[in-house]
């Protein structure tokens, strides 16, 4: 099967998108797909539906499910297929988004785009099922099917706009146009140099390492620096800190803060230090910010807490995670 001749493979995973009822929550797959299939029906796209078990509100969410996900790609694709359209909720969606992206950094010919809606695409208190026609739910998938038709890479696509999947926020939790991000970067098609068989070969170590992985974050707050220490001692037991610090990444500098950052990266925790603006960045103009990165934290630079997130965990679950393959850009 060549990727002209594949069919797009549509992955239903719940979220707002397929939602119903007060207060929403997802309808199983048996029941909202036939219908959104009348839909997609009427594109010009071949849609295969892939049979999916993640279906919950994204919330949920956990990095065995970002594992399940890629395990039911990587499956799909060592079968053929090439072309994919997830649908999820939009509270982790840039969360899972920038892990894919990670996790499939080396298939060159695949197109794998991540979508939602901010309103479901049936009317929530209708019993039967009807199409909400003011939705934004249609529009992001039908955009999504032709992307992934014409497009090689991993995107987000949401309210007419294509992001690089490895950079994307949610900004806003009501209006459509909620997500803002680095503009997507098309790629031309070419056959990867790689074994699928190896990577399959690799699931289960990556499933088990999942079920257990830790990844933290430390918000600063304008409280005393022996207390930040004291969150920063409390993460010792994971493999990784996102440490969510002010303006271009300043937080307080102490005695008790370097000696909790040394405990930690003694530990062999990675520590990546970001900010809580959403646009920006980090960076070390400012000596309250700067004085960090002596002390073995790695720099976010104009990464977004789920851009971080998702190569931490593509990093953590297949033994990289290192400063050498850690990418702040």
């Amino acid at each position: 099967m060549t990727p002209t001749q594949s069919p797009i493979c549509l992955i239903y995973a719940g979220g707002t998108f397929g939602s119903h009822g007060t207060p929403l929550s997802a309808l199983p797959a048996e029941i909202f797909l036939p219908i959104l299939s009348n839909l997609y029906g009427t594109t010009d796209h071949h849609v295969k539906i892939l049979n999916n078990q993640i279906i919950k509100d994204s919330s949920l969410m956990t990095p065995s499910d970002f594992v399940g996900f890629y395990e039911l790609i990587l499956t799909a694709y060592h079968d053929g297929y090439r072309r994919f359209v997830l649908i999820t909720g939009t509270d982790t969606l840039s969360f899972l988004a920038a892990f894919l992206a990670h996790a499939f950094d080396e298939f060159t010919d695949l197109s794998l785009v991540i979508t939602g809606s901010m309103q479901p695409l049936l009317l929530p208190q209708c019993a039967d099922l009807s199409i909400n026609y003011d939705s934004d739910a249609w529009n992001n998938l039908s955009q999504s099917l032709d992307l992934a038709a014409a497009q090689c890479g991993t995107f987000v696509h949401f309210y007419h706009q294509s992001f690089d999947a490895k950079h994307t926020q949610k900004i806003n939790s009501q209006a459509p146009n909620a997500f803002v991000g680095a503009d997507a970067i098309f790629q031309k098609s070419s056959p990867p140099s790689i074994n699928t068989a190896i990577y399959l070969n690799q699931l289960p170590s990556l499933i088990k390492r999942a079920k257990s992985v830790k990844i933290r974050s430390v918000y600063v707050l304008p409280n005393d620096p022996n207390t930040l220490a004291d969150e920063l001692l409390a993460a010792a037991d994971t493999c990784a800190v996102i440490l969510i610090g002010y303006g271009a990444g300043n937080l307080p500098k102490s005695q008790a803060m370097i000696d909790a950052l040394a405990k930690l990266t003694d530990r062999g925790v990675a520590i990546i230090c970001t900010t809580m603006c959403t646009h920006g960045g980090t960076n070390m103009d400012y000596a309250a910010g700067a004085w960090q990165y002596e002390h073995g934290v790695w720099a976010s630079g104009s990464l977004t807490i789920p851009a971080i997130y998702g190569q931490i965990l593509w990093l953590s679950i297949t033994q990289k995670l290192t400063a050498w393959h850690w990418k702040s850009s």
